[in-house]
C-alpha cells in the first residue's frame, strides 16, 4: 500500500521508528539531520512556505521521488526540522538552581525563536518526539527535579515557561513589524498626534499613565523580557511544596 493512503500521524511516527541506517546493504545517501539542515536553510533564506519536498530534494541535489524514501510527506519534513533545531541551538545544562536554570532556559528559548521567526510556527504547531526533542525534554525535567513536584507538576512548570516565552516572542515579533512601519516619519507624527488626543480626552486614565509614566516603552527589549520573566518565576516559586533550594 502506498504512503498516499497512510494517515499523517502514522507517517510521522514511522519517521522515528524506522532505523535511520539499515542493518544491511549500502548506507543511505542522506541522514535525517542532513535532510533537516537542507530544509532549515531554505526556511532561513526563503521562508517556511518555500519548504516543499521538491525544493528540499533540489537543495540536496536529488529528485523528489528519492526524498520520499526517507520522508513520507511535508508534515514529516517539518517534524525533522523541529527536532533538528533543538540540536542546533544551545540549551543550558541543569545546575541544581531551579530558578537560574529556568531563567537561562527561557532566555535560550526566546533567543532561538527571535533568530528564526518561522521556528515559532514549527515548534508550537506540532508535538514532535524525535531524539533531539526527547533529549531536551530530559534536560528540562532536570531543571525542576528535587522540588517535591510529581511528574505532572514538573511538566506543567516547564510548559508554563516555554508557552509563556512563545506567546511573549509572538508579541515581540508583531511589535517589531509595527516598528518597521513606524519608521515612516509622517506615520509616526500621525500616531503621536493620535496618542496625544486620546490622552487629553480624559477617558482613558490608565492609558494616559502608561504613556506618561511607564518604563516599558523606554527600556530595551531584553530588560523588558527579564522583568516579566521574574514575575513568572516568582509565581512558580509561590506554588512550590518546598522552599527555594537555589
Amino acid at each position: 500500500m502506498g504512503t498516499s493512503r497512510e494517515s499523517p500521524l502514522r507517517a510521522r511516527i514511522r519517521l522515528w521508528t524506522r532505523a535511520s541506517r539499515p542493518a544491511r546493504g549500502p548506507a543511505p545517501a542522506y541522514s535525517r539531520d542532513r535532510i533537516a539542515d537542507a530544509a532549515i536553510t531554505i526556511a532561513d533564506h526563503e521562508g517556511l512556505d518555500a519548504v516543499t519536498m521538491r525544493r528540499v530534494a533540489t537543495e540536496l541535489g536529488t529528485g523528489a521521488m528519492s526524498l520520499y524514501r526517507y520522508v513520507a510527506n511535508k508534515d514529516a519534513l517539518l517534524d525533522l526540522m523541529a527536532d533538528r533545531m533543538y540540536a542546533r541551538h544551545d540549551w543550558p545544562e541543569p545546575t541544581g538552581r531551579w530558578r537560574q536554570d529556568l531563567w537561562d532556559f527561557a532566555h535560550a528559548h526566546r533567543s532561538a525563536l527571535l533568530s528564526r521567526p518561522w521556528l515559532l510556527h514549527v515548534w508550537e504547531s506540532r508535538p514532535t518526539f524525535g531524539p533531539h526533542v526527547l533529549r531536551q525534554f530530559e534536560r528540562s525535567m532536570a531543571y525542576v527535579d528535587g522540588l517535591g513536584l510529581d511528574i505532572d507538576e514538573m511538566v506543567e512548570t516547564v510548559l508554563l515557561v516555554s508557552t509563556w516565552v512563545g506567546g511573549y516572542v509572538r508579541q515581540e515579533l508583531t511589535m517589531r513589524d509595527v516598528a518597521r512601519c513606524g519608521a515612516d516619519e509622517e506615520l509616526e507624527r500621525e500616531f503621536t498626534e493620535y496618542v496625544d488626543c486620546v490622552s487629553r480626552s480624559g477617558e482613558y486614565p490608565y492609558f494616559t499613565r502608561f504613556v506618561s509614566e511607564a518604563l516599558i516603552p523606554r527600556i530595551d527589549a531584553d530588560t523588558r523580557f527579564g522583568r516579566t520573566l521574574q514575575r513568572v518565576l516568582s509565581g512558580i516559586e509561590a506554588t512550590l511544596p518546598v522552599g527555594d533550594p537555589g
